[in-house]
């Protein structure tokens, strides 16, 4: 019973109430964009047959994680993460192993006892034998991680881990959504405009969105920033959704986007095509890239 799922997906599920980066949607169904399709619909089972566990290894211990949701065999399972993540202890670098063939992970990294933490998700290095290799991501330090897993079905388990080192620092991300396809016309679900990955969460921030249409007729706006507590250096944007339908009724595509936002009084701008530049997966975004480039974690 295969799910449509993005990065996003770990870390709602990890943070609850705090939000995710992209943005984002949770492995419990709920979403904080409209944008981005979390999962099919799925019905579940009351007699289901869980995935096997997940082992985890730091070379001295070694850890046994049972999927707090998963979609496998003849059902699916929705869950939380348990309230005391099993530790793994402070390591370099994990050995990840998983028995089943042809299935791939990737771990969300947030810090452990924040908030509204950061997040960062990275692939996990297959080794050809069944095991995968995990190293750390961003700043060393103490991280609940959890390992989204996807093969014939799909699941999650979470733990925590003290880093022995640095590993690489999360680069900023920025995606906009206005105008969208409709069995072949422009239609709009909504105006979503989310920045991520940021070096903070800015204490002030502003978006301005200029759409031009083929026939050059253009429309400008100013976003709607939400004020939700999301992840560490993550602004969004959420409206207003009837000044998307006035873009898609513009005229005919591509459409041109023009983005001018001013974060701590800094202006960034940046512009992008639509539907050139969609990003695949999640349609009807698209990526945007920044003058000068959005401020990034050191």
């Amino acid at each position: 019973m295969p799910r449509i799922a993005v990065v996003l997906l770990v870390g709602a599920a990890v943070l609850g109430a705090c939000g995710a980066e992209e943005p984002t949607t949770s492995a419990t169904g709920t979403s904080t964009t409209k944008t981005t399709q979390a999962r099919e619909d799925r019905a579940e089972t009351p007699d289901l047959k869980p995935p096997p566990a997940v082992t985890v290894r730091n070379g001295e211990k070694t850890l046994e994680l049972r999927a707090w949701t998963y979609c496998y065999g003849n059902g699916c399972a929705d869950g939380m993460p348990p309230a005391e993540l099993p530790d793994i202890g402070r390591a370099d670098e994990l050995t990840v192993e998983f028995p089943l063939p042809d299935w791939s992970f990737l771990a969300t990294f947030s810090p452990a006892d924040s908030e509204c933490p950061r997040e960062h998700t990275i692939p996990l290095t297959a080794n050809g034998d069944g095991t995968f290799r995990l190293t750390p991501a961003g700043h060393a330090g103490t991280y609940d991680v959890t390992l989204f897993g996807q093969g014939n079905g799909d699941l999650f388990v979470s733990f925590r881990w003290t880093t022995g080192q640095d590993g690489p620092l999360p680069t900023p991300k920025a995606r906009l959504a206005v105008v969208a396809d409709h069995d072949g016309r422009p239609d709009s679900y909504g105006v979503e405009l989310m920045l991520s990955n940021l070096a903070a969460t800015p204490a002030d921030a502003s978006a301005t969105i200029t759409v031009w249409a083929s026939n050059g007729e253009a429309l400008t706006f100013d976003a709607t920033r939400m004020p939700e507590c999301l992840a560490e250096g993550t602004v969004y944007w959420d409206g207003p959704d009837g000044q998307g339908l006035a873009a898609a009724a513009l005229g005919e595509p591509p459409f041109t986007y023009e983005v001018d936002v001013v974060l701590d009084g800094v202006r960034h701008t940046a512009e992008a095509t639509w539907p050139d530049d969609q990003i695949v997966g999640n349609e009807p975004s698209v990526a945007l890239d920044f003058t000068p480039p959005l401020p990034a974690v050191d």
